[in-house]
């Protein structure tokens, strides 16, 4: 009996054992719920986030991309902004900067490596896009639908009831802030730089400087060129400034997709492009379908030139540089006094933000330089 008893007592040990581990397990899984049910963490949102811009100046018909104005003071992204409330300065709305337009964007890289026309446009595609837009970062891109004809641009006199003001909303799962108060005072077409010849008050050539004194050109480099008939270098220093003008118009005739260069002589005849014997005409810009002729040589190109801003071989710096800025560059060799070889360089570098048939003309309007040999 007392053998039997015994172990009795000590299965009953057991089992009580066991329920206290079991009941101790639930109460610990139970606490453990309740610590994994706490609430998410919030995002911080700083009080003091801000744009450190807040007036912008694009010039209509170019996209314009904003950088670096945003101070997010530490604030957590991702975040979502919004453009609030355009309206003129005396309160009347100007939904205007709302308006959405088919804006061309990238869906895929562009290189500059690009061997057709066609692998160009594969890589872009058409988006209805607002054309004032704010991004993710803060940025805020004003794209090149914003014409005269639906954002129109201030005048020589700036009128503060014209002047378009927005707020931008903020937001993260911390909180909102509204920032008020920025302005877009927008200036008229200049469909291609250097645009040294255009009026930037009525976006027309200029005929008149707008505050009187010398008319200003674009002049192009020159280099390595003597005059036709006075064997003498053409500088484009101070006191010979003019020996080349530089023209970029719009000719008829062409595809809409399509760059031409000339080259004039002082009597304004075509000169042969053949001349600049040492120019790698593959290479001049990012165009394709080349035709020489003895006035000119065109290309069929997508526009705006530069397509990105990005270094290319047909860029400023090459592909070092920084992509901003389309260079050309037009080279001629001669056999020069002594048998010694002399090398002519005319170069420029150029934006074309408009899409259409243009011509770059390179006009020697007072002295010709040499092309043969000595």
């Amino acid at each position: 009996m007392t053998e039997r008893f015994k172990l009795t007592s000590f299965m009953q040990n057991t089992l009580k054992n066991k329920a206290f581990i079991f009941l101790s397990t639930i109460i610990v899984l139970s606490g453990c719920k309740k610590v994994f049910d706490l609430p998410a963490e919030k995002d911080y949102m700083s009080t003091k986030l801000a744009y450190t811009t807040k007036n912008f100046t694009p010039i209509l018909g170019r996209t314009t991309l904003y950088r670096g104005i945003f101070s997010a003071d530490n604030s957590s992204f991702p975040m979502t902004f919004e453009l609030l409330s355009p309206r003129f300065g005396d309160g009347r709305p100007a939904l205007d900067l709302l308006k959405k337009q088919p804006t061309l964007v990238w869906i895929s890289e562009y290189t500059g490596k690009e061997t057709t026309l066609a692998e160009i446009e594969a890589k872009r595609k058409l988006e209805e896009r607002p054309i004032v837009e704010v991004r993710s970062s803060g940025e805020i891109i004003v794209w090149n639908t914003a014409t005269s004809a639906l954002l129109p641009p201030r005048d020589s006199i700036i009128y503060p009831q014209d002047i378009r003001y927005f707020d931008i909303k903020v937001t993260n799962s911390g909180g909102t802030r509204i920032i008020k108060d920025l302005s877009i005072i927008p200036s008229r077409e200049r469909p291609y730089s250097p645009d040294a010849d255009i009026n930037p008050f009525n976006g027309k050539p200029n005929t008149t400087r707008p505050f009187g004194g010398t008319l200003i050109r674009n002049f192009p480099t020159i280099s390595g060129m003597v005059g036709e008939s006075t064997n003498q270098p053409l500088t484009t220093n101070d006191a010979n400034r003019g020996i080349v003008h530089m023209y970029i118009r719009k000719f008829s005739g062409g595809n809409g997709n399509s760059l031409r260069f000339k080259f004039l002589n002082r009597d304004s005849v075509a000169i042969d492009p053949a001349k600049f014997n040492e120019t790698k005409w593959d290479q001049v810009v990012h165009g394709f379908n080349m035709q020489r002729t003895k006035e000119y040589v065109q290309y069929d190109v997508a526009y705006p030139i530069p397509l990105a801003a990005i270094p290319t071989r047909f860029t400023s710096g090459g592909i070092d540089g920084s992509g901003t800025e389309a260079r050309v560059e037009f080279t001629y060799s001669r056999r020069g006094f002594g048998g010694f070889r002399e090398v002519g360089i005319l170069s420029q570098t150029f934006k074309i933000f408009e899409k259409g048939d243009w011509e770059i003309v390179f006009h020697f309007k007072r002295v010709n330089p040499k092309f043969q040999d000595e």
